[in-house]
């Protein structure tokens, strides 16, 4: 079941099918989060971690 996506740009709001990354009225592009953004935070968190406890 499609949900519904607002788009930052236009604030209209679209069904989001999950394949298509631009909005249809203004043409946006949103942003891919790239998977080196999701290691360093993990690996972020795992210092944090280690940093509290004491390890």
């Amino acid at each position: 079941m499609p949900e519904t996506r607002e788009c930052p740009s236009c604030a209209l709001e679209y069904e989001d099918t999950g394949d298509v990354d631009v909005c249809p009225y203004c043409g946006y592009e949103f942003p891919q989060r790239k998977s080196s953004t999701i290691w360093a935070a993990l690996l972020f968190l795992l210092l944090m971690l280690l940093f509290i406890f004491g390890f």
